[in-house]
């Protein structure tokens, strides 16, 4: 049934709707020859019940999706599947993503770490180690007793997932590791796998929920964009320019999905020495300023080779838990207020500038949030691209073709000669190192 309903594509994300995880669960009546697909968004009820009613065994199929929101018709238009929170997930309020799209550069470290600092100040938390290959969590968390994840039917025959709890801070594990198996499936069985895990656990009234991303952007990140609504990310990333090219790919992926990245992490950046000075092993290269300044992402955070650090992951008790006082621990403390800061920001839907083009101009029009508007050559601001690559000089009759937001912090500007830009609000409104942005001044007339 599975491999019937794999015939079936998203053309949005370009994968079936299985590997994409919107198939939660499929039942067989052997006897009757019935078969029953519980899918996590209706757009597919249709193309899902005839792709499973060409299996000549088959008698009957019954699509069961959530119900539709209040106030939806069926003379409305067919809109591209949106992310639904699940009954499991109605409690949460924060979803974080932490992610480096890099593997090795300590992001399970900054993930559980994060999570420990944020219940020290009172606040009710959860991770989710969604490594289903790598899992790290029952390492760097261990529990003084033997941890097993639970499995039950309720009455209504709706499986649910009893999470892991440290017993001092309550705060709530999964990880697949807490099976006790090691992974070995096919990547659509992962993607299912993650999916159940995230929709079915009960993970009760929760201020944030830390999801520790495998590496990469593959279907695990589309499918939890997908059943879930990851509320902001944290991105992981180390001084090598390797490290920092994946990492403008995952920002460039949050972006995509309309997950804002509230603050860059740069890990192992430097070594303490006695006498208090700092010594870079791989070069003083601000590589998380940099990629900060180009996305226009206001908190950046160094973390250092601390021995105490490493030694924390290994003995599986949390570093940020032991009350041990350093570097790591003070950059740890600002890391969790930042995020907080940033939530609130994006649970109160704080404005931010709006920006437009007007053709009839042919310039850029900001709106601000208090009222106040200009425009800006399209031209000069492609001029001071912030780009890795620099800036590239447009061709005949190049204009902006497309503007979307990025996160709260920036828009991304797709030219006609196929140049993309970022231009972060900081430096529309305030201007960059090359000064500030001229502005140009508009009557108050809608874009044209």
């Amino acid at each position: 049934v599975r491999q019937a309903l794999r015939q079936v594509k998203d053309r949005g994300l370009n994968i079936d709707i299985v590997t994409a995880g919107f198939v939660s669960a499929v039942e067989v009546n052997r006897d009757t020859a019935a078969v029953t697909v519980r899918l996590e968004v209706a757009t597919f009820q249709d193309m899902a019940r005839g792709a499973v009613q060409k299996l000549p065994w088959v008698k009957s199929v019954d699509i069961r999706v959530p119900a539709p929101p209040p106030g939806a018709t069926a003379s409305q238009p067919m809109r591209p599947p949106m992310p639904q929170i699940p009954p499991a997930l109605d409690k949460v309020k924060t979803i974080l993503a932490v992610s480096s799209c890099k593997g090795g550069v300590g992001k399970s470290t900054v993930a559980v770490n994060l999570a420990y600092e944020l219940q020290k100040s009172g606040l009710k938390v959860g991770i989710f180690d969604c490594d289903v290959y790598g899992p790290s969590l029952p390492v760097m968390v261990r529990l003084p007793y033997e941890p097993q994840m639970e499995m039950y039917e309720d009455a209504e025959k709706v499986k649910h997932i009893r999470p892991c709890v440290d017993p001092a801070t309550g705060i709530k594990l999964v990880s697949f590791g807490y099976a006790g198996k090691a992974a070995v499936m096919r990547g659509s069985m992962v993607t299912g796998l993650v999916s159940q895990l995230m929709t079915q656990t009960e993970w009760g009234e929760l201020d944030f929920l830390v999801l520790d991303l495998p590496p990469g952007t593959g279907d695990i990140h589309l499918t939890l964009a997908q059943v879930c609504k990851i509320t902001a990310a944290v991105i992981v990333t180390t001084p090598q320019k390797l490290s920092i090219i994946d990492v403008e790919r995952g920002i460039s992926m949050f972006s995509q999905l309309a997950v804002p990245s509230v603050a860059v992490v740069q890990n192992m950046s430097y070594l303490v020495m006695p006498d208090g000075t700092r010594m870079y092993p791989f070069g003083k290269t601000d590589a998380g300023r940099n990629i900060a300044d180009t996305f226009g992402i206001d908190h950046v955070f160094e973390l250092p080779l601390e021995p105490s650090l490493a030694e924390a992951g290994d003995t599986g008790v949390p570093y940020t838990s032991r009350c041990v006082a350093g570097a790591a621990s003070d950059e740890f403390a600002k890391m969790a207020q930042a995020v907080v800061k940033e939530v609130e920001k994006i649970h109160k839907n704080v404005t931010r500038p709006k920006v437009e083009y007007d053709n009839a101009r042919e310039q850029f029009r900001v709106s601000l949030p208090n009222g106040e508007f200009f425009g800006i050559d399209p031209f000069v601001l492609r001029a001071r691209d912030k780009g890795a690559g620099g800036a590239t000089p447009p061709k005949e009759g190049a204009m902006p073709a497309e503007i979307r937001d990025m996160g709260n912090y920036a828009v991304v500007i797709r030219w006609s000669d196929g140049f993309v830009q970022v231009a972060p609000h900081k430096q529309l409104v305030y201007g960059d190192e090359k000064g500030p942005m001229p502005r140009i001044q508009l009557d108050n007339v809608a874009v044209a």
